[in-house]
């Protein structure tokens, strides 16, 4: 009797122990710090859309830790220019172009200060920013840091952010080609051909430029890029880039599809050419391609 007893003393004993000793999961397991999510990368991208008078990035800040805060993190952030010097100096050749800082009279920073609240691990900080000056062959960067906090600590590293700029608009991408060239004079003088082409979004939200069927993706030919407007009908309007003489041309965009039926007529060292086909997105499931397949066969048809 007086084992059992003891026994189950022994047992309440544990059993309270175990009742005080506070659960893993409600400590706190990591050190408190605050950093910019992504830093570590240097890189941020983000996309700017010219189809917007006043588009809206964001970069988000953020306190490590297992759990929620609980209280209020108020955070400033500057922006550090030498960054992108350094990083020009790192990763980009003497001869290609240089990134360059975002004019600051076309961005703007609608918060002074940052709180992550109490019950948060984050929040999102925006920058306003107009594109429409904006151009597709200048490389734009806005260098930011951390430059105070209320409570808690600094990361080590992740303080400091490029955030990298890449115009476009809904119209723009990386299309694939399936068209035909054929000389209007001499009409049995053609060539087939199928190439990816990367519509870069200019000027504004429904305006891409397109390099021409020999003109390398990264080989700029002044001579061999022109504009395609997309209307309000969705009918397609041509222009010149620099140098590349368009005579003519018209089709339609389908944006159910993302899908370009175009036709084009241009110089050919004197004589005119005419190029047409599709230029249609990458689809990204078998059935999305199979509906394409069944459109392309149905257009054929007609």
């Amino acid at each position: 009797m007086n084992k059992i007893v003891l026994l189950t003393i022994t047992l309440a004993l544990l059993f309270v122990g175990c009742e005080k000793e506070e659960s893993p999961m409600k400590k706190e397991l990591f050190p408190r710090k605050v950093y910019i999510v992504g830093a570590r990368d240097q890189l941020i991208e983000r996309d700017i859309d010219l189809g917007n008078t006043t588009d809206t990035i964001a970069i988000s800040v953020a306190v490590s830790g297992s759990l929620p805060l609980r209280k209020d993190v108020t955070v400033t952030l500057s922006e550090n220019p030498d960054e992108i010097a350094l990083y020009n100096q790192r990763n980009v050749s003497g001869e290609a172009v240089q990134y360059q800082k975002l004019n600051e009279a076309v961005y703007s920073y609608p918060l002074e200060q940052l709180t992550i609240k109490a019950g948060q691990v984050y929040n999102t900080y925006p920058i306003h920013i107009n594109p429409a000056t904006l151009q597709c062959d200048s490389l734009y960067m806005i260098p930011l840091r951390l430059n105070s906090i209320s409570d808690y600590e600094l990361s080590d590293n992740d303080t400091t952010v490029l955030v990298r700029l890449h115009l476009m608009n809904k119209y723009s991408g990386l299309y694939y080609v399936d068209g035909m060239l054929k000389n209007t004079v001499n009409t049995n003088d053609s060539v087939m051909y199928k190439m990816a082409r990367n519509l870069v979004a200019t000027d504004n939200g429904s305006t891409v430029r397109m390099y021409h069927f020999n003109n390398e993706t990264k080989d700029y030919r002044p001579t061999h890029t022109f504009k395609i407007t997309i209307n309000s009908d969705n009918s397609l309007s041509y222009s010149t880039w620099d140098k590349f003489v368009i005579y003519d041309g018209g089709g339609t965009y389908y944006p159910d599809i993302e899908l370009y039926d175009f036709w084009y007529e241009y110089n050919n060292n004197g004589t005119r050419w005419r190029a047409k086909g599709v230029m249609y997105k990458e689809r990204k499931t078998s059935a999305e391609q199979e509906e394409l397949d069944d459109w392309l066969d149905e257009h054929r048809k007609k």
